[in-house]
């Protein structure tokens, strides 16, 4: 009388280890930070119906090598990296995206530059990303001020080596982004280089980027899907509880909680519908690149993006009056 019951266990058995076997796994990669982190303090991983394998990167550009080269199947970094692997034909589109404040993108000086406007760069040494959103905002600068490129110098270096150079002195200013803005200010004593009324140079977009390989798999396709809705919900919930969120960056990071709660509040990070205008304002970034050289060729960006699955995160971008 044992055996039905001894059969139905065992088969019960079989049925979750296939269904286990079955769960998809993505490869996420992400710029470290409060991507990751607020969707684990809100609770959004939890009862993934997906394996989700996370790699952390210090700036967008290694994201964007590593979606490239197959290493990845989604990537969350700035609009502006995406450019470059875009125009030399990575099989890559934007899938998602959020915003930040544009103002929390800044140019950082020393009290003892005498850099008191954006006239006085002039002359001056100034450490850029290559192509990310620190050299886009200096060029805009440059071009508000009345100045060209080769007015400065520029020094390409990624954002740790960026800090180091401007505090030992190698360069006179550094535009860079959150958290390092907050980081500089708030223990090296830098300070903001005025902008002269306000940035309106950037747009804040950030994206999830999925290789095409992902986009063509049925299962992937949906887990990407409710990984947007998952990482909307979870940007709510950072922008509700912002002393939770900032003492999890604190631990997470290694980080005092006056960085992080600087940073939270100067970045102010919330879902962005993702529409056909989101793509209209990287096309005038991929122009202005170009202008400058840049970019090396003109590219049409609109056909990197696929709006498929963003429904829900839109939904819930919406709720929260997304703009």
């Amino acid at each position: 009388m044992r055996f039905p019951f001894l059969f139905a266990l065992l088969l019960s058995a079989i049925t979750l280890f296939a269904n286990a076997a079955d769960k998809v796994a993505l490869r996420l990669g992400d710029v470290k930070g409060d991507r990751f982190i607020s969707l684990r303090e809100s609770g959004q991983l939890n009862n993934l119906p997906y394996d989700l394998k996370l790699t952390s990167f210090d700036s967008g550009a290694p994201v964007q090598e590593a979606l490239n080269a197959g290493a990845l199947d989604v990537g969350f970094t700035g609009d502006l990296p995406f450019l470059f692997v875009y125009a030399a034909g990575a099989p890559v589109k934007a899938v998602g995206a959020w915003r930040n404040n544009p103002d929390s993108i800044a140019l950082l000086t020393r009290p003892d530059t005498a850099i008191h406007s954006l006239k006085d760069l002039k002359g001056k040494q100034i450490a850029v990303n290559r192509g990310g959103w620190g050299h886009y905002l200096l060029l805009g600068l440059l071009e508000r001020a009345g100045l060209k490129p080769t007015d400065v110098t520029l020094r390409f270096l990624g954002p740790v080596d960026g800090r180091a150079a401007l505090a030992s002195h190698s360069v006179d200013a550094w535009a860079t982004w959150e958290p390092y803005v907050s980081s500089a200010i708030v223990v090296d004593q830098d300070v903001l280089v005025p902008q002269g009324g306000g940035n309106g140079i950037l747009s804040g977009y950030s994206y999830a980027l999925a290789r095409d390989e992902a986009l063509k798999d049925p299962a992937k396709r949906d887990a990407i899907a409710d990984l947007l809705a998952r990482l909307a919900k979870a940007q709510i919930w950072a922008k509700q509880h912002p002393q939770a969120f900032a003492q999890a960056l604190s631990t997470s990071l290694g980080m005092p909680t006056t960085i992080t709660i600087r940073w939270i509040a100067s970045a102010d990070i919330h879902p962005a519908d993702f529409n056909p205008q989101v793509a209209d304002t990287l096309q005038q970034s991929a122009d202005f690149f170009f202008k400058y050289h840049v970019l090396p060729k003109s590219i049409d960006v609109h056909k990197a993006f696929d709006y498929r699955l963003s429904a829900e995160a839109n939904k819930v971008a919406a709720s929260q009056g997304a703009r």
